[in-house]
């Protein structure tokens, strides 16, 4: 019996299956070769997903914000306290600006070596000054900003705060970089009424910071001293934005407070303002940042045995002229104190004298000339 012939509609299918081997190896080529360009491609991306993967700098030691930036599902970047990198872009180019200060980009989308921005925060604006006055905003008397006068390197930094941070949290990051690298808080407020920081004596006047007229305001001024140069740093912080600035005074300018300098201007005119004193807001407790200047007059004196002085105190006119004056004699002879107790300094060379505000140097009406009869006064007897 002879075999029955397969059917019509086989023959095409295997015909091709005898005839087609290979073309059926090269389409399966093909497929291999699109595989590996399809891995080489996820890997690529994988490598690109990394490389630009969101990251949160945290200052080493700040787990809180580790942990925070993990639970966001963000990568940590650890860095330390002082050094910060430029914003992306920004130039690294470096100057020193004032002699005896750390290098600064010359770029001012850059943040400040001192203190990097808040992690996500953008670049608004800012500005690099080698040498300029800044009124610093140390405290509030009856509702107007008290300041004092700073000279030297200043920078200003504006940054737009990220998206569900509050102005608390980000402060306390600041707070705790600065205090990190040994900066000590000057003063502080928590709310624009506290910090008067409206009105026509609001803080755009007095030193161009401008937070607005939120009512969620806080602000810091701290301060550091080494060897080299003294640095401060004020940061205001809204809902919105944050306000840094940096006023560094190199040792050549903390220089002309020096005993060589104090006794050349009693020389000539028989009176010399103490410069570089510093006392808590309203009071005449002297903060540490003084020290320098006291010892200076010390050396003074000492180099002087016969030299005898009234230690004299000035305020400006804002407050109760009663209490003006006591305040005025109270810093005084804290000074005065100061010479006797910390560098033995007979007190029969010292006599105390409090003015109040009845000797302006300057004019009252601004606040650079408030700040200006805010002073201690060497006068030789």
């Amino acid at each position: 019996m002879s075999p029955r012939p397969a059917p019509r509609s086989l023959v095409p299918v295997l015909l091709a299956l005898v005839v087609s081997p290979p073309l059926l190896a090269q389409s399966f080529g093909d497929q291999l070769r699109r595989t590996a360009e399809r891995a080489a491609k996820s890997e690529v991306q994988r490598k690109v997903d990394e490389e630009t993967r969101e990251a949160t700098r945290c200052v080493l030691g700040d787990e809180r914000c580790a942990r925070e930036a993990r639970r966001q599902g963000r990568e940590v970047e650890y860095v330390e306290a002082g050094p910060s990198p430029a914003a992306s872009g920004a130039s690294t180019a470096a100057s020193t600006g004032t002699a005896g200060l750390p290098a600064l980009s010359d770029d001012p989308r850059a943040d400040h070596p001192v203190l990097s921005r808040y992690a996500g925060s953008e670049w608004i604006e800012g500005s690099n000054r080698a040498f300029d006055a800044y009124a610093l905003i140390v405290g509030v008397d009856n509702g107007t900003p008290r300041t004092e006068s700073l000279e030297g390197r200043v920078t200003r930094r504006v940054y737009r705060n990220p998206s569900g941070r509050s102005s608390l949290e980000i402060l306390r990051n600041y707070r705790a970089a600065l205090e990190g690298q040994g900066f000590r808080l000057r003063w502080s407020c928590d709310s624009a009424t506290a910090c008067a920081s409206r009105g026509r004596s609001g803080w755009k006047s007095v030193n161009g910071m401008n937070p607005g007229v939120a009512g969620d305001l806080r602000y810091i001024a701290m301060a550091r001293s080494t060897a080299g140069a003294t640095t401060t740093v004020a940061v205001a912080v809204n809902p919105q934005r944050s306000f840094v600035d940096v006023v560094e005074t190199a040792t050549m300018d903390t220089g002309m407070v020096s005993a060589e300098a104090l006794g050349a201007a009693l020389d000539e005119s028989g009176a010399v303002v103490l410069e570089g004193l510093y006392f808590a807001t309203g009071s005449a407790d002297l903060l540490p940042d003084s020290n320098a200047a006291i010892a200076e007059a010390a050396a003074l004196l000492k180099a002087r045995p016969e030299l005898r002085l009234e230690v004299q105190g000035h305020t400006d006119n804002v407050g109760n002229s009663a209490a003006n004056l006591t305040l005025s004699r109270r810093r005084a002879q804290a000074v005065a104190d100061a010479l006797i107790q910390a560098h033995g300094i007979a007190s029969s060379r010292l006599a105390v004298r409090g003015f109040g505000a009845a000797q302006p140097v300057a004019d009252n009406a601004t606040e650079a000339g408030r700040a200006k009869n805010r002073r201690v006064e060497l006068v030789r007897r």
